[in-house]
């Protein structure tokens, strides 16, 4: 991915645009039984936002400036098996984007049948602090408004405060 983008014209962003990576998961992506294991479904998922992070410049500018890419939260659903050995599709599309994150509805496909479905809540991060993506986008030339998609925005507030965060340990009976 880092070579091929390294001779790629860089492409202009559309927001409203959805992505599409391919693949072929391999031997080291299987379990037991055997299909893809269903935390690779998740690397799957990063690779296809780093794809879109070379081709559209933002790589460089993370590098250029010592950000750092970083998860801040993620949902996933599982449909079906995802075999390995064939062509897979990762579908990415932007649904929202606040002053901390960016979220992304991402699909993984396989010979025309959904396999799994994830949201996830994506960040650059720098030493002290988050990078506000309206002020990344305009910085590689794109004004954008932050936008969210009414049913990112019901999992957005479930997950920052109606979702009971766990005590730790030390903080909990045991029996």
């Amino acid at each position: 991915m880092v070579i091929g983008n390294l001779f790629r014209k860089k492409q202009s962003f559309d927001i409203n645009r959805e992505y599409h990576w391919s693949f072929r998961p391999g031997l080291g992506d299987i379990d037991v039984y055997p299909e893809v294991n269903n935390g690779r479904h998740l690397v799957f998922c990063d690779l296809a936002r780093y794809d879109i992070a070379f081709k559209i410049g933002l790589f460089r500018y993370v590098r250029k400036n010592k950000y750092a890419f970083v998860i801040g939260g993620s949902t996933i659903r599982y449909r079906k098996r995802l075999a390995p050995f064939r062509k897979a599709t990762v579908r990415s599309k932007i649904v929202g984007f606040d002053e901390k994150f960016y979220y992304f509805q991402q699909t993984i496909e396989q010979k025309n049948e959904v396999k799994s479905s994830a949201l996830l809540r994506a960040g650059i991060r720098f030493k002290g602090g988050v990078a506000p993506p309206a002020e990344v986008m305009k910085d590689l030339g794109y004004d954008l408004e932050p936008f969210m998609e009414p049913w990112v925005l019901d999992w957005s507030n479930w997950d920052n405060g109606e979702r009971p965060w766990p005590l730790p340990m030390s903080e909990t009976k045991q029996d």
